[in-house]
């Protein structure tokens, strides 16, 4: 025995007639081209501001209960529930200069495509 695995006689497709398959391929592809890093920092960034913008929700509710029951909490509860609302606007701005930055960045390729017979 060989190494080599052994060819037998090439068989047609038994289903060829069976299924009517198209395949439509554009004239030309469009890509937009941006910066790996600056992709990388936006995508930080979004993913900090949801963090964010949970946690300032969950301040924010707890503030509205602990105002609603008088607890002696409630001015604690207000000051954190603004600082985490500032830096999640913080971290909403950043996202929006990175995506502003990719945009102006980018480039689009447009790739012409060939038929294949």
């Amino acid at each position: 025995m060989t190494d080599e695995a052994k060819v037998g006689p090439a068989v047609p497709n038994p289903v060829h007639d069976a299924f009517n398959i198209s395949v439509l391929v554009p004239d030309e592809i469009t890509i937009r081209m941006v910066d790996a890093s600056s992709l990388a920092d936006y995508e930080v960034w979004v993913f900090i501001s949801s963090l964010l913008s949970s946690a300032f929700v969950g301040f924010l509710v707890a503030y509205i209960q602990a105002n609603s029951t008088a607890d002696p909490t409630t001015g604690a509860m207000f000051w954190m529930t603004v600082l985490i609302g500032v830096l999640t606007l913080a971290g909403l701005v950043m996202v929006y200069s990175k995506r502003t930055l990719l945009k102006r960045k980018g480039r689009t390729m447009k790739l012409k495509t060939s038929l294949a017979d």
